[in-house]
């Protein structure tokens, strides 16, 4: 890309590239700069093919490099002016329902601890009962993620899924943490996780289409640090709960009120349909004003973009109106399909059945039996933090990368966990073990 004599701009492009705004090097699509005559964007330097180029005196000009081969200065974006980066409500919005999943897992691990005492408003529960309570909100996502395969997402857009995982976890919380007796708290459960299902599909989704590809692939994974952060918050919430009072129980689950109302609301006024499911299911011009909405870009460099969008997707065979059936039928018949989903799905079955989910939702207890409190959650809380922060660095990092990282956390987790099974009735030793297995997990 080079300003020729005339200062137009020569657009070289190469045709597995993307989209053709992705030619011009990052940055400065979009924005005037000044550029002198023949003045070599890539390629060999200037001096090399002319000899007297730095000693030449050169007109300067003013030019607008934008995404396209035309002069037209991009539509401006109505925020265009504001210093908030356009991709951070694409990210934070969606990523709330990760926090809400996370804050469930630790304030379910306080309120089983309280509920365990047999002081609360519900009398003495035996383990049957403290088991559901931990374990139907998986049952909910189980089921709300059966449905969302059987079904597709041929008519129900990322958006309308963030909507209603909203207005699911906010019917979940009133029902139980309100109800007085077991059978309509466990229903209440069940519902928060039909929640937790539909958000932890339309949030990475939603996430993944929406951002720039810059910025995707730590934007992804950093939605499991704000998972990781919520698991915190739900701990700390158990931690300052008066544990004398009969119905505390009752104030942690209902703590998660005013982030279920404030992501129904936010979703409603900042964020746009996914440009790419708009694009996919033919509606071209809704895709085009989403995408220049939500990615700050011109209109004519959004509707370039869209147009990628939609011929990627048919030269990779893609088709929104398969049945179930027919989805599952190439999922299994062809061979690069089947290798992807059986290891999809086999690392997934690794990280639930090594029982390392189960430590979070009973860390209370595990610490309380170990001598140390149930405070100390917290602290697992904190680390799986960190230890989550320093894998979405390393996961790019060409010294590391995935595959070294994933046979090092399983490595780790499956020594930490056996060696937590062996030591845990000992005071102290189970708890150090207990942190770093969650270290090696998130390695994983």
């Amino acid at each position: 890309v080079y300003a020729n004599s005339r200062g137009a701009v020569k657009v070289l492009q190469r045709k597995e590239l993307y989209a053709p705004r992705r030619v011009i090097a990052p940055g400065i699509v979009g924005r005037r700069i000044g550029i002198n005559r023949r003045t070599p964007f890539f390629g060999a330097p200037a001096e090399r093919r002319n000899p007297t180029w730095k000693n030449a005196e050169r007109p300067r000009r003013s030019i607008t490099v934008r995404a396209g081969l035309d002069e037209k200065d991009p539509s401006p974006s109505p925020v265009a002016s504001s210093s908030t980066p356009s991709w951070l409500p694409l990210f934070a919005i969606p990523a709330l329902g990760g926090a809400l999943f996370g804050y469930d897992i630790g304030a379910t691990s306080a309120v089983v601890r309280l509920l365990g005492t047999g002081s609360s408003d519900l009398g003495s529960l035996d383990s049957l009962q403290l088991g559901l309570m931990a374990s139907l909100p998986l049952l909910g996502a189980m089921l709300a993620s059966g449905v969302i395969i059987g079904a597709g997402d041929a008519k129900i857009g990322r958006k309308t899924e963030l909507y209603t995982a909203s207005i699911l976890y906010a019917v979940g919380t009133a029902i139980q943490s309100l109800s007085g007796s077991l059978d309509l708290i466990l229903l209440g459960r069940i519902v928060y996780g039909l929640g937790i299902g539909v958000a932890m599909h339309a949030a990475p989704l939603y996430i993944a289409e929406t951002t720039p590809s810059n910025l995707r692939g730590k934007l992804v994974s950093l939605k499991e640090a704000v998972i990781v952060l919520g698991i915190v918050a739900g701990y700390a919430a158990g931690a300052l709960t008066n544990p004398s009072d009969p119905s505390a129980w009752r104030s942690i689950f209902e703590a998660a009120l005013p982030v279920e109302l404030a992501m129904f609301g936010l979703v409603s006024v900042l964020l746009t349909e996914s440009p790419r499911w708009l694009a996919l299911r033919g509606r071209k011009e809704e895709a085009v004003g989403a995408l220049a909405k939500s990615q700050n870009m011109g209109r004519e460099a959004a509707e370039i973009e869209v147009e990628e969008m939609i011929k990627f997707s048919n030269e990779g065979g893609g088709n929104t109106d398969m049945s179930f059936l027919e989805r599952s039928e190439a999922l299994l018949t062809d061979a690069t399909n089947r290798k992807a989903l059986t290891i999809g799905v086999g690392l997934v079955l690794l990280q639930q059945l090594s029982g390392q989910p189960s430590v979070l939702y009973y860390a209370n207890r595990i610490f309380e039996k170990a001598g140390l409190g149930f405070e100390a959650a917290v602290g697992v809380g904190i680390f799986k933090t960190i230890m989550t922060l320093v894998s979405v660095a390393l996961v790019e990092d060409p010294k590391w990368g995935r595959r070294p990282l994933l046979l090092t956390g399983t490595a780790g987790m499956t020594a930490s966990l056996a060696a937590l099974s062996a030591i845990f009735a000992q005071a102290g030793g189970g708890a150090v073990l207990t942190y770093i297995s969650h270290a090696f997990c998130k390695f994983s």
